[in-house]
């Protein structure tokens, strides 16, 4: 193939930053905090088929298994997101995301009395987008989803001109691909 017959068959890829996350259902206050620009980092979940190997004289077949979404058999998936005040979406509750995703931790097994009070899931749709517009070309839709770990804002005296991020890494039970 020449350089020539390249340039005229590539049709601009796609980038990484354009990308959308949603939240589709949950509890409201954590619905109601998510804004596209809020997430810095997320990806398309993994999707694994493991193996069922037999032995058989002295060969290994390997025949397909079950259906994982991660490498170490847990069906989790992170996104990081600014941490800011987000104050034009704020309930009366609730700041900002981090302070909502803790609530909903909280109500699924709370910090002092370590009961839960409800679980109540969630559906989280990530999008990849067009390079020319804001419509989808991949859409991945993860299934009941409830916040697993919600991590650390880092604090530094030195740091100048930096933003404050955390990660969320959320459970769910499966996910939808569609091309769309």
């Amino acid at each position: 193939m020449s350089i020539q017959n390249f340039i005229n068959n590539f049709e601009g890829g796609t980038r990484k930053n354009r990308f959308r996350v949603k939240m589709t259902s949950g509890p409201g206050y954590v619905r109601n905090n998510i804004d596209d620009f809020h997430i810095e980092t997320a990806a398309l979940p993994t999707s694994i088929i493991t193996t069922n190997p037999i032995d058989y004289q002295g060969r290994r077949i390997l025949y397909p298994g079950d259906r994982i979404y991660s490498g170490d058999g847990f069906n989790v998936w992170t996104m990081r997101v600014l941490d800011d005040l987000n104050t034009s979406l704020a309930t009366s509750t609730h700041k900002n995301l981090w302070q909502a995703l803790h609530a909903w931790s909280n109500s699924i097994n709370n910090h002092e009395t370590n009961t839960g009070n409800t679980l109540e899931f969630g559906t989280i749709i990530v999008e990849q987008l067009n390079l020319n517009d804001s419509s989808a070309l991949k859409r991945a839709t993860l299934n009941d989803c409830w916040p697993q770990s919600i991590g650390p804002i880092d604090f530094e005296m030195q740091a100048r001109d930096q933003y404050n991020y955390f990660d969320v890494t959320f459970c769910f039970k499966y996910v939808k691909y569609e091309e769309l």
